[in-house]
């Protein structure tokens, strides 16, 4: 009786450890798989430079600055609002 028991608690040890292992070994590969694939990699991490070893993109400064500026930006590059023009300075001499 006693061997018996002890046969099943080696038998669950074997298989705890098959499961342990065999997780471990899914996790890095699966790990490996999203960074090895440029697009799993952008799409994971969009405002990371995927050729730049995940150096932060411009894009990624932006998203940090408050809602005002990004809107002052999208209005100046749309032409949208108020422009800053100067005015036309006469190069003759006054009189």
């Amino acid at each position: 009786m006693t061997t018996r028991i002890s046969h099943l608690g080696t038998t669950f040890n074997t298989i705890a450890l098959a499961a342990v292992l065999s997780a471990i070994t899914a996790t890095a590969a699966s790990a490996q798989a999203a960074i090895s694939e440029p697009a799993a990699y952008q799409a994971l991490y969009p405002y990371r430079d995927v050729l730049n070893n995940g150096a932060p993109t411009r894009a990624a400064a932006l998203v940090l600055q408050p809602p005002a500026v990004l809107q002052a930006i999208q209005q100046r590059e749309a032409g949208i609002g108020v422009a800053d023009v100067p005015r036309h300075v006469s190069h003759r001499a006054r009189r």
